[in-house]
């Protein structure tokens, strides 16, 4: 695929940076440092070593400072908000064009707007409303009553269940499973009977959906996902719970039900929260770690089962110690 080409000049404006060198150099793409040619634009910040500068061959860095090499430089606050923003002019483009696909089927008493792109094969449901600009790819199947909010694009063979309600700019990756019922059951003596989930999901603005995620509406009341939460590939969120704003959900994490989880809370890779549990804002959780009990605000925890990061590291020390 042949890269379309950028003046440094435009680069700058686009990150609202400031240029020392040559604003007319022709960038041909983003590269990290060590990857770089001399016609890729590439960033350094503190989180990488000094040398990968000395050895990269790239010759436009986005820096907070001007270096020592004798390169062209883009300066700003934040190299790696900057570069994220450079690799915006390189994304691969979204070609849509509005309508319905006559291989849908679209229901009666659905209200979409004329900007919605809808491919083949897709199903919306009765009393169903998409905003604008909305493209739903091939194979999404939109239950009943759902609403889909402006700018939200549902990739291939994801599945809302009906009475789902998403914001706007929500984007949902291939396989995922909006709104299925939770995992409720009760032991009656013979067998475990089935609590009806009529509860719904509710993701507000914003928010992203790795592939093959499953969020489980809620029983009663509703499942929240809240604005500018992150979710990645292969997490499983469970009835009821409250996951608050600009949240981080890493692969392989799984949320038992009710739980909430503060605003602005990680949690790393293959974590498992088990019902009920509150973890408060800005919680952070080290990858593999199990946890079971309440959170303060920003605390740090790891380990399974979990504790605050101090305790768990002075354990593991007097362990080695011991041996």
């Amino acid at each position: 695929m042949e890269h379309q080409k950028r003046k440094v000049s435009t680069i700058a404006v686009h990150i609202q940076a400031e240029i020392v060198g040559n604003p007319d150099f022709e960038i041909v793409a983003p590269a990290p440092l060590e990857l770089a040619d001399a016609d890729h634009i590439s960033f350094l910040d503190a989180s990488k070593p000094k040398n990968l500068l000395e050895k990269t061959q790239a010759q436009v860095i986005i820096a907070e400072k001007v270096l020592s090499l004798p390169k062209t430089y883009l300066i700003v606050e934040n190299p790696k908000l900057a570069f994220a923003k450079v690799l915006e002019l390189w994304q691969r483009p979204l070609h849509t064009k509005p309508g319905i696909d006559p291989r849908a089927w679209v229901e009666e008493g659905c209200k979409i707007s004329e900007s919605v792109t809808i491919y083949p094969f897709v199903t919306v449901r009765g009393g169903s409303r998409i905003g604008e600009r909305v493209v739903l790819h091939p194979g999404v199947y939109i239950g009943e009553n759902t609403l889909i909010g402006d700018d939200c694009i549902l990739y291939p063979n994801v599945c809302v269940y009906p009475e789902t309600i998403l914001g706007k700019r929500v984007l949902v990756h291939s396989g995922v499973v909006l709104g299925s019922d939770g995992f409720g059951y009760v032991w009656n003596g013979k067998y475990h009977y089935k609590v009806p989930q009529i509860g719904n999901l509710v993701i507000e603005d914003d928010v992203e959906v790795g592939a093959n995620t499953c969020v489980d509406r809620g029983t009663v009341k509703e499942t929240k996902i809240g604005r500018g939460s992150k979710i990645d590939n292969l997490v499983q969120i469970g009835h009821n719970d409250q996951i608050g704003p600009l949240c981080i959900i890493c692969g392989q994490v799984g949320i038992a039900g009710s739980v909430t989880l503060g605003a602005g809370s990680i949690l790393g890779g293959q974590v498992g929260v088990r019902d009920n549990v509150k973890l408060g804002e800005g919680t952070q959780v080290g990858a593999q770690s199990g946890v079971s009990k309440d959170s303060k605000p920003h605390e740090k925890l790891f380990g399974s089962p979990a504790e605050p990061l101090r305790e768990y590291l002075r354990r593991r020390t007097t362990v080695r110690r011991g041996a």
